[in-house]
């Protein structure tokens, strides 16, 4: 690996774990609809294909948002999956879960599925029905947050743990080409982690509750700065792209926090 790759990595390392704990800690002290919304911001897209582009050059990493809407489609079945799964256990719903993500994943990478038109139309449809049976069959409820005492120990290594995952996350999405990049950029890292670590605080009652909001979070503001990135990077370069980029999904932010918030998703 190059010294630009290794700087982008430790900065992936360190930015993701300091994202994933600051999610986390949002959602045990303040309820699953806040916690959602911060644990579903694009936080391991933006870095991964900004990275992309920093490696690979603006086309590439435009050539990798084609696929992330289907892939990003994955991640919400992974969501509906883990709710549904999660009366028998954590353990199987996570497990059940990631093991849908990766074999939609595979099959996705081995039919060569690179069409932004059938991307786009898939995730919508895909998202839609995930947000249908997460509020109207499953109708989980809003769950509260509440003070707990945290140890530095216990900080270090959420941290530690997230920004291990999410650097390689990023690593995948490096070393593979545009399609895998995409998909690697899709991965339900600081999902799975949010979802894992506030059930270990809290119970699976918050962990469950967590998956609407994350879904709503993610759909507004995920999907839509894919689509910027795609068409911008080519255009204003990897920089300013980003910058623009950023700037147009944080009113789509704020609509999601409304949404959340006011209706407790």
């Amino acid at each position: 690996m190059d010294n630009l790759l290794i700087l982008n990595l430790i900065l992936a390392f360190t930015v993701g774990g300091a994202w994933v704990s600051f999610a986390i800690l949002i959602a045990e002290r303040y309820g699953s609809a806040l916690g959602g919304l911060f644990g579903g911001l694009p936080a391991i897209s933006i870095v991964s294909f900004l990275f992309i582009g920093l490696n690979q050059g603006p086309e590439t990493a435009s050539q990798a948002t084609i696929v992330f809407p289907l892939a990003l489609s994955f991640t919400m079945s992974f969501l509906v999956v883990y709710a549904v799964l999660s009366r028998r256990g954590f353990r199987v719903a996570l497990l059940g879960a990631l093991l849908v993500w990766a074999g939609l994943s595979v099959i996705t990478a081995l039919l060569n599925l690179r069409n932004l038109f059938f991307s786009v139309g898939v995730f919508v449809s895909v998202a839609s029905f995930c947000f249908y049976m997460l509020k109207m069959q499953l109708k989980l409820p809003h769950v509260a947050g509440a003070e707990i005492a945290y140890s530095f120990r216990e900080g270090a290594f959420r941290a530690i743990v997230g920004g291990s995952v999410i650097a390689l996350a990023v690593l995948s999405s490096q070393i593979a080409g545009p399609e895998l990049g995409g998909i690697a950029s899709s991965f339900p890292a600081i999902f799975s982690l949010t979802l894992f670590f506030t059930f270990r605080t809290s119970g699976i009652d918050l962990s469950r509750a967590l998956t609407k909001p994350l879904l709503v979070s993610a759909g507004l503001t995920a999907f839509p700065y894919s689509l910027l990135v795609g068409y911008l990077y080519p255009i204003l370069g990897v920089g300013i792209g980003t910058i623009v980029a950023l700037f147009c999904i944080v009113p789509l932010g704020a609509l999601a926090h409304l949404l959340i918030d006011v209706k407790k998703i």
